[in-house]
């Protein structure tokens, strides 16, 4: 499932990149929200028990507006508005540190007890992450607001995989990310509108949201919210931070990109390594739900 995830993950990325170059990136973010909530809502209205589901979990609308808010929205405005001000690299460098603010959070505020090797494989794979980021660090327009966007936009999707997992455990993610993803539209959908009126996406453009978000989204967030439940957010967070290695030796099969240097792939071996003193500790005691506490 780990290996899955990062496979969908930077099917994202890469599919996003191309899509944002000729997109507003707001416009991409409610329609592959959009498009995701509908495909995955269909789904689970297939059956009697997704639409007992589906009715569960919009009974707790305080909790779904919360996490629309924190995990989808805020992280996707947060992280694409920070671009324009301090370039891609900068961005990613910041959301590399995910895994540690994981751990942060879930010490400080949810009880999380993650231990001295899951805690110093987050910071491990964290520095390489960040690393490979500071390579291709640009001299954009660097400025405060831009790093408080998207540390924010972090912390917050940090949080919301604690408050996911302990509020809404008792559903399956088929049920709430439907739920979730159309409070998130809701969010995005006031900031988009003005470049949606100015500049509509184009056919090919529409085309390749509509294919984002309901062939790699959907299921990229399944697997993503089901290993939240199985191992906990800072093994998912870890997990992905295997994602822009992999986008990269993808470019360079595709022959888009070079080799890569002999820096990054040390980089590559170092996250990696951190990876796995988060992730081979979790697969030998996997945390219980907090139902099952």
């Amino acid at each position: 499932m780990p290996a899955v995830l990062v496979l969908l993950l930077s099917g994202t990325w890469l599919l996003s990149g191309s899509l944002v170059t000729g997109t507003d990136p707001l416009i991409v973010a409610v329609g592959r929200s959009a498009v995701c909530c509908l495909v995955l809502t269909v789904v689970a209205a297939s059956s009697t028990g997704g639409r007992a589901d589906l009715r569960r979990a919009a009974a707790r609308p305080g909790t779904v507006w919360l996490l629309g808010l924190l995990g989808f929205a805020g992280y996707a405005a947060g992280t694409l508005l920070a671009i324009p001000r301090i370039g891609t690299s900068l961005t990613n460098l910041v959301v590399a540190l995910m895994p540690c603010a994981s751990v942060a959070v879930g010490a400080l505020f949810f009880g999380e007890r993650s231990g001295p090797r899951k805690a110093a494989g987050a910071v491990l794979a964290c520095a390489a992450a960040a690393g490979y980021a500071a390579l291709g660090a640009d001299a954009g327009d660097l400025d405060a607001e831009g790093l408080l966007l998207v540390a924010a936009a972090t912390v917050a999707f940090a949080v919301y995989g604690f408050l996911y997992r302990d509020r809404l455990s008792g559903l399956p993610p088929l049920a709430v990310l439907p739920v979730l993803l159309a409070a998130a539209t809701c969010l995005l959908l006031p900031m988009a509108l003005p470049a949606l009126i100015a500049h509509p996406p184009t056919l090919a453009a529409t085309g390749g949201i509509v294919v984002l978000g309901a062939v790699v989204y959907a299921p990229a967030y399944l697997v993503q919210h089901r290993l939240i439940l199985l191992r906990g957010p800072v093994f998912t967070a870890a997990v992905q931070l295997a994602v822009p290695f992999t986008v990269r030796l993808g470019d360079w099969a595709l022959d888009s990109a070079p080799a890569p240097s002999l820096a990054e792939l040390l980089l590559l071996a170092v996250c990696c390594a951190g990876i796995a003193l988060v992730t081979v500790q979790a697969s030998r005691s996997v945390e219980p739900a907090p139902s099952d506490r």
